[in-house]
C-alpha cells in the first residue's frame, strides 16, 4: 500500500468518524446544534483530503461506480453542510425538521462509497 493510499484511507476513516458523530447525534436528539456543523465540516474536509490523495495516487480522474459514488457522496456532504449552515444561521426550525431525515439518506449514500472503497482496497482491486 502506497503512502498516498494509506493516508487517503486514514482521512476517509476520519471523515466517517466525524460525519457519523454529527449525523447520528443530530438524528437521535432531533436538534441541530453548532457543534454538529463543526462535525459536518470536519467530515467534508477530511473526505476532500482523502479524495485528493487518491487522485494524486492515480494521477488522473477515473470513472468507475466507486469513484462516481464517491464524488456524489462528497457533493451531497457539501450540500448537507450548507443546508445545516443555513438552518442554524437563520434558526429555521422547518428546515431543521426535514434536515434530520435527509441527513440519514446522505450518510447512507456516503457509506456505500466508503464500504465499496474498503472492499476494493482489501481485495486488492483498487491498485
Amino acid at each position: 500500500m502506497t503512502p498516498l493510499i494509506l493516508s487517503g484511507a486514514i482521512f476517509f476513516t476520519l471523515a466517517l468518524i466525524f460525519y457519523s458523530i454529527g449525523i447520528w447525534n443530530d438524528y437521535c436528539h432531533k436538534k441541530l446544534k453548532k457543534w454538529h456543523l463543526t462535525m459536518f465540516a470536519l467530515g467534508v474536509i477530511t473526505d476532500t483530503i482523502g479524495t485528493i490523495m487518491m487522485y494524486l495516487h492515480v494521477g488522473h480522474l477515473i470513472f468507475t461506480a466507486h469513484s462516481i459514488s464517491g464524488f456524489l457522496g462528497l457533493f451531497l456532504m457539501i450540500f448537507h453542510f450548507c443546508w445545516a449552515f443555513i438552518a442554524i444561521r437563520n434558526n429555521d426550525l422547518e428546515l431543521q425538521k426535514t434536515f434530520h431525515r435527509f441527513s440519514i439518506l446522505v450518510w447512507a449514500f456516503w457509506m456505500i462509497s466508503y464500504i465499496s472503497g474498503l472492499y476494493l482496497g482489501l481485495s486488492g482491486l483498487g491498485k
